[in-house]
């Protein structure tokens, strides 16, 4: 019993300190000055303004689908995903509610956060003076279906893949017998 309670004693005098010993690393999010509308303009690969219709989450990370309602760069299609890596820096997307986007390219994927010029497009107006008058995105794209089961997308390339190597085993076992 006496070296049970050493024991416990021990635990949570120790505990804390171990826990502290290896602290994790984060990083809090700096943003300099916001750019100039023409500065993000230039900087961003896509400037649209839209609406958020569905949301995923995964992980360490949330896949935002905009219904694209007027664009100035970059944005042609009917609809985008945004990669959003969720931390400090992120910014809160609602379902249902409009904004103006800058987006940026990050392997491969868009993205924003915080220190961009992104806004909900109600408070957007100063920014939507001077970007002017924008297009409608030109070509029709449902992402529906991506967003929810990116598998999908694969099975184009991998299908065909598995055929192959099905096909493969099957003559390389004819062969051998």
């Amino acid at each position: 019993m006496k070296n049970k309670f050493i024991a416990l004693i021990l635990f949570v005098i120790l505990s804390p300190m171990i826990f502290t010993a290896f602290p994790s690393i984060s990083h809090a999010c700096k943003c300099e000055e916001p750019p100039s509308v023409e500065h993000e303009l230039e900087r961003s690969k896509a400037v649209f303004s839209g609406k958020v219709i569905d949301m995923k989450d995964e992980k360490n990370k949330r896949k935002i689908l905009f219904e694209v309602e007027e664009t100035w760069k970059g944005a042609d299609e009917t609809q985008i995903i945004l990669l959003d890596e969720l931390s400090s820096c992120s910014l809160d997307f609602f379902e249902g509610a409009s904004y103006l986007v800058y987006a940026h390219d990050f392997q491969g994927d868009l993205t924003t956060n915080i220190c961009d010029r992104t806004k909900d497009l109600s408070s957007a107006q100063e920014d939507l003076l001077k970007l002017g008058k924008g297009s409608t995105p030109s070509k029709e794209v449902k992402l529906q279906d991506q967003l929810r089961n990116p598998v999908v997308n694969y099975m184009y390339i991998w299908l065909p893949l598995v055929i192959l190597f099905a096909l493969a085993v099957f003559i390389i076992s004819k062969r051998s017998r």
